[in-house]
């Protein structure tokens, strides 16, 4: 477990300073965005939700859209470029940098924001909150914080406030940023790897389909065991570690916002037998909401959540077809699903699902195919969860005050020396 935000606290130099979130110079708690959107309008202003903010960045492939009347009623939440997303409700304390690429957008309930005037500290204040906001100890914290229900964990603009932001002297800050710059360049070229490799997969099952007119249809029903989840997510204080004795927990929203459809790993954990069926490595794993369905394939044993859906097939091959049939269809998918939000997905309605069903040998070959491109994407994942593990390396060191200066461009030979045991190999 991360050590305590206060005990972190306690041991900075003694040249560095300690306030409120809401207490730093030129920082503004603006407030959260919109708690009743309406509809999807299409055509409308896009909206940032929590699902948006994943990484340290915004992602943009799947935003939702608010009408202009509702925009336009929430001056206040729209976003500028250079403002700091944070998440308030299920993962919170995320944080991303709003771009270029989303100024004017508007923002959900489930994201607050934090809006920092020009200066000359503006552009390192940005940077330096959204790293602080990330690291383990402030995350830990904001848990520790949370009200609401387990599905619904949600952080109060008060409480954001408060946050104790330690506050460097100037000396240090470049050699951070330039280490930080490095790390965000490689995860970038992963990231971009591994979007290019699932856009092939599903370019591919696109032709595949596009001559199934003459398949035979079967419900979903009938080519899959169906099973409904109904383990609870445990609060901060009950969850368990990953160990040899624990199963990852797998709820809607570690579905929904996992960026890849497989899932390697989960935020929470139960003990072995402790509670719901135990799914083996290969099921699909369904969750919804109001905007489409999606479908991930866990690659290691995992208990489902409530309201996430386990589809069982007979063998790879055809979870490999199931999961981009379902991705190609996800909207089409969602009328199966009831509540307001579309986040509860009848068993009964889904394996009435019909679906085309390709002999066996075009499942075959599209599962080889999509098997190498998962390698593939599962490679530039492991390594953007080393950059991962080494960026809190150099955040421990940061705070020590034990940072080094880094050399100027070009040196690289020498970039790593002196850095604490690990970083860099």
């Amino acid at each position: 477990m991360p050590e305590a935000l206060e005990d972190r606290l306690r041991r900075l130099p003694g040249e560095w300073a300690v306030q409120r979130l809401e207490d730093v110079p030129t920082v503004q708690v603006v407030g959260y965005g919109i708690t009743r959107p309406g509809t999807h309008a299409d055509g409308g202003v896009p909206m940032i939700r929590a699902a948006d903010i994943q990484d340290g960045r915004l992602h943009g492939e799947e935003l939702r859209r608010i009408s202009t009347r509702v925009h336009d009623a929430h001056p206040r939440s729209q976003l500028r470029t250079g403002d700091l997303v944070v998440v308030l409700v299920g993962r919170v304390g995320e944080a991303a940098v709003v771009t270029r690429d989303f100024h004017g957008f508007n923002a959900s309930r489930t994201v607050g924001i934090i809006r920092i005037a020009d200066s000359d500290d503006s552009d390192w204040l940005r940077l330096w909150l959204r790293v602080w906001l990330g690291s383990p100890e402030v995350r830990a914290w904001c848990e520790r914080r949370t009200t609401g229900s387990t599905l619904q964990r949600t952080l109060s603009l008060s409480v954001l406030r408060d946050l104790p932001v330690p506050l460097p002297p100037p000396a240090p800050r470049a050699p951070l940023v330039r280490a930080l710059d490095l790390l965000e360049a490689k995860r970038a070229t992963n990231t971009r790897i591994a979007d290019c490799a699932m856009q092939l997969a599903d370019t591919q099952f696109a032709v595949e389909a596009r001559g199934g007119e003459t398949w035979p249809v079967s419900s979903l029903g009938s080519l899959t065991v169906m099973i409904v989840g109904a383990a609870s997510r445990p609060r901060v204080a009950e969850n368990e570690e990953s160990s040899e004795n624990s199963v990852v927990l797998v709820a809607p929203a570690d579905i929904l916002q996992s960026r890849f459809p497989y899932l390697y790993e989960g935020e929470h954990h139960l003990t072995f037998g402790a509670a719901g069926d135990v799914c083996d490595p290969g099921s699909l794993l369904v969750a919804s909401r109001e905007d489409g369905v999606r479908a991930v394939v866990n690659e290691v044993p995992a208990i489902p959540g409530r309201n996430v859906l386990v589809l069982r097939t007979e063998s790879s091959i055809d979870a490999h077809w199931l999961l981009h049939d379902i991705r190609l269809r996800s909207t089409e998918l969602a009328s199966a699903a009831q509540g307001s939000a579309g986040r509860e997905l009848g068993r009964r309605a889904f394996a009435a699902t019909m679906v085309r069903w390709p002999p066996q040998e075009v499942r075959e070959r599209f599962a080889r195919l999509v098997e190498s491109l998962y390698g593939r994407v599962r490679v530039a994942q492991l390594e953007n969860e080393k950059l991962h593990g080494l960026r809190k390396q150099i955040l421990d060191s940061f705070l020590s005050g034990n940072f080094p200066v880094l050399p100027a461009s070009g040196e690289h030979l020498d970039l790593y020396r002196g850095w604490p045991r690990g970083v860099g190999q």
